[in-house]
């Protein structure tokens, strides 16, 4: 057979290929499926992305309360090393002051030798 010979398809018959495509069966079960997965996943992300914003949530409380804690232990060390609360821990010690402070003075003033 000749490729001349074959007979072309109009535009009008495309066309109504087209149109009975677009009403065939497969078609509108394949678009039903399309539609329904895409709604599935649309609500899948729309829950998974709420959840991270709440344990997103829960995060943040946790570090403002770790923030809080950082403070009291703070303020706890500035009173443990004070100088009033280290004299009141030394003096339960029994130790006694040093009364004759002798200091060396080196004779040069050169900490190394070249």
């Amino acid at each position: 057979m000749n490729a001349y010979l074959k007979k072309k398809t109009t535009i009008r018959e495309r066309k109504q290929k087209l149109v009975r495509f677009m009403v065939s069966a497969t078609f509108r079960m394949g678009l039903v499926v399309f539609i329904v997965l895409f709604g599935f996943l649309y609500i899948w992300q729309t829950n998974s992305i709420s959840t991270k914003g709440y344990e997103l949530s829960d995060l943040e409380q946790q570090i403002k309360q770790l923030e809080r804690e950082n403070r009291k232990l703070d303020v706890h060390v500035a009173e443990y090393s004070s100088m009033q609360n280290i004299q009141e821990r030394l003096g339960g010690m029994n130790l006694v002051s040093a009364d004759n402070i002798e200091y060396v003075t080196l004779v040069g003033t050169a900490v190394a030798q070249r």
